[in-house]
């Protein structure tokens, strides 16, 4: 498994709002940069494309042979709990070749508690 080709899948909800396109976006840049994966996607499941089962195919056919799902969602919904690892082991039947694994959602956790007071901060400066 060393020297598996990896990619990395930015997984949103999807919106009708160019913003939130945009910030999935940023996101994948800040990913690229830090230079830790060989490729670096996106998907949304709903309203914007490509959605999960086209990012995956698309990475597959740049050579990955190893996925990480990285959903960027605050709590376990029915999502998270649900349709995510449906849509992914769909993806694991039709590429049974490819390791594709689900990361953590991102959960309560102290560093986002923090761009939340950074957020706040803001309002006062």
């Amino acid at each position: 498994m060393i020297g598996m080709k990896t990619a990395v899948i930015l997984l949103s909800h999807g919106s009708r709002s160019y913003e939130a396109r945009t910030v999935l976006e940023a996101y994948q840049i800040m990913l690229k940069k830090a230079g830790c994966y060989d490729l670096v996607a996106t998907a949304s499941l709903q309203f914007n494309q490509p959605d999960l089962p086209a990012s995956v195919a698309e990475v597959v056919k740049k050579g990955a042979k190893r996925i990480v799902v990285a959903p960027l969602f605050l709590d376990q919904g029915r999502h998270v709990q649900d349709d995510i690892p449906e849509i992914i082991q769909g993806e694991r039947e039709k590429f049974p070749e490819v390791e594709l694994t689900l990361a953590g959602h991102i959960g309560a956790d102290e560093r986002v508690a923090q761009v939340v007071m950074d957020r706040i901060r803001e309002v006062f400066d």
